[in-house]
């Protein structure tokens, strides 16, 4: 009968391989609304940029953050789409990308070739990618010094990468099972485009970002909390009159020293 039972390394394999010491990733209200805030204030900088690019008006809502998995992500885009990759190469170290669909991309990589209104019918050829690839870098660029000056930090990442292919290609050496956090945004370019971009963020990366974000206000606040104020320094003693002789007594002397002793809060 012993010989039947199984070994802690096959238990934790039907298990989905979670061993005792490991974790699930889990992500707080508050790192939420903070990455979201992150996204916030670094994708509107990049709508500020695309807009300029393409002489339109562009807008990109706050997004909404969820905490997911790989192949999750992969079954709500079973279908190539155009997958731009991002790397952070300083002040934050981690990969991100970013899921444009077929239209979308089509629509900025006209705009960024003059057409208006853009061919719809066109094919996502190298051409069209590229200039997809530039908007984005322009855009990435524009996010990267926002995040700078939130971070308070020097933010640096590589050219984003521009492909047209499955989500699943891209992400073929993460196991399905891997916590990704994703950032969906709504993006308006001025009456041609209406639909969603999501950002997919590596789940370490992305509670990296958030708590380095929080840990100092949290401190801050706990020593605001823990440390007692400082105590209001003595004020100098009043200077004294010299005392009048015994034999001279005089009401003016006296109403000085009265005087000299009042104090005003």
């Amino acid at each position: 009968m012993v010989d039947d039972l199984l070994s802690q390394e096959e238990i934790d394999q039907l298990l989905g391989g979670v061993s005792e010491g490991e974790q699930p990733v889990e992500l707080s209200d508050l790192e939420r609304d903070t990455l979201a805030e992150i996204g916030n204030i670094s994708m509107g900088s990049a709508a500020t940029a695309l807009s300029t690019l393409v002489g339109k008006r562009v807008r990109i809502t706050v997004p909404s953050v969820e905490l997911t998995t790989t192949a999750q992500v992969q079954a709500a885009f079973p279908t190539p789409c155009v997958i731009v990759t991002v790397e952070f190469t300083a002040g934050l170290k981690g990969k991100n990308i970013f899921i444009v669909n077929d239209s979308d991309a089509l629509v900025i990589a006209g705009l960024m070739m003059g057409e208006d209104p853009p061919d719809l019918s066109a094919e996502l050829d190298e051409l069209r990618l590229s200039a997809v690839a530039e908007a984005m870098n322009q855009m990435m660029g524009s996010a990267a010094t926002a995040m700078s000056e939130l971070f308070r930090d020097t933010i640096d990442l590589t050219p984003p990468k521009t492909k047209h292919q499955l989500l699943a290609e891209t992400q073929k050496d993460m196991p399905l099972d891997e916590s990704v956090v994703t950032v969906s945004f709504r993006i308006e370019i001025e009456g041609l485009v209406d639909s969603e971009m999501v950002q997919v963020i590596e789940a370490p990366f992305a509670l990296e970002m958030a708590r380095r974000l929080l840990t100092p206000a949290q401190s801050m606040a706990e020593t605001l909390e823990v440390e007692p104020k400082p105590a209001a320094p003595t004020p100098p003693p009043t200077p004294v009159a010299a005392a009048a002789p015994q034999w001279e007594q005089v009401p003016v002397a006296q109403g000085a020293q009265v005087h000299d002793n009042i104090s005003i809060d």
